[in-house]
């Protein structure tokens, strides 16, 4: 009997990410994209959206809407001013703001310990083999060579405004904030390499690669670069 619960919970899931898709033209929220594009966010609100830091909110099981709404505030500016929140907002596309809305919407956890969005990865995986195979081609054609050309690599600056700033220029999460000196001074004490490595694998609060999962290495590295010179 639970066995149908639980594949009946799946199917609604599935259904009901199909009716929230109008917001986006049609288009279903891609949960395993919010998750990474969320991983900047785990530092203060954590993966599965209950938050361990005094003051800050829990976001699991929240209402998709609700959390639309407020990344597009925060993101304007001006609806809703928190410096590190308008900063974090700041970069993100009404995709981005979707996909990670039904990401932490879906963190509630069910009877078996499974959270909803662990269920709609399973219903990922048991998509009919036609269209897994067909999405499959497509990404192969994609990736083969000379199918498009490698993508422009950004300057230090650039990754450091897109995924650093919300955290290095307000000091969230027990960042060192862009040029405080007396911050800065110990870290640069260890070396390029050790602080490269942090950004790279991820330290403390913050997550590996700044929660930037389209930055490459290089681009970690030279944001880490930008982020020394500027506190020396």
């Amino acid at each position: 009997m639970k066995k149908w619960i639980r594949m009946g919970l799946a199917a609604w899931l599935l259904a009901s990410s199909l009716v929230q898709a109008q917001s986006l033209g049609g288009t279903a929220p891609d949960v395993g994209a919010g998750k990474k594009r969320a991983a900047a966010c785990f530092a203060c609100h954590n993966a599965d959206g209950i938050s361990k830091i005094p003051g800050t909110p829990h976001l699991a099981g929240q209402e998709r809407g609700y959390l639309e709404n407020a990344l597009r505030a925060y993101r304007d500016g001006q609806t809703r001013q928190n410096a590190t929140m308008n900063a974090m907002a700041k970069p993100l596309s009404d995709r981005d703001i979707a996909n990670i809305a039904a990401y932490y919407s879906l963190q509630t956890r069910m009877n078996d310990g499974k959270t909803g969005a662990q269920a709609m990865e399973t219903i990922e995986r048991i998509r009919p083999v036609g269209i897994a195979v067909a999405e499959a081609t497509a990404i192969a054609a994609e990736s083969a060579p000379g199918a498009a050309s490698a993508a422009a690599v950004r300057s230090g600056e650039a990754v450091y405004s897109a995924a650093c700033m919300a955290c290095h220029a307000s000091g969230a999460a027990g960042a060192p904030k862009l040029g405080d000196k007396a911050a800065w001074s110990p870290r640069l004490g260890q070396g390029a390499a050790t602080l490269v490595q942090h950004a790279l694998k991820g330290f403390k609060g913050m997550p590996a690669k700044g929660g930037c999962s389209t930055c490459s290495d290089a681009e970690v590295k030279s944001a880490v670069e930008y982020l020394m010179t500027k506190s020396k």
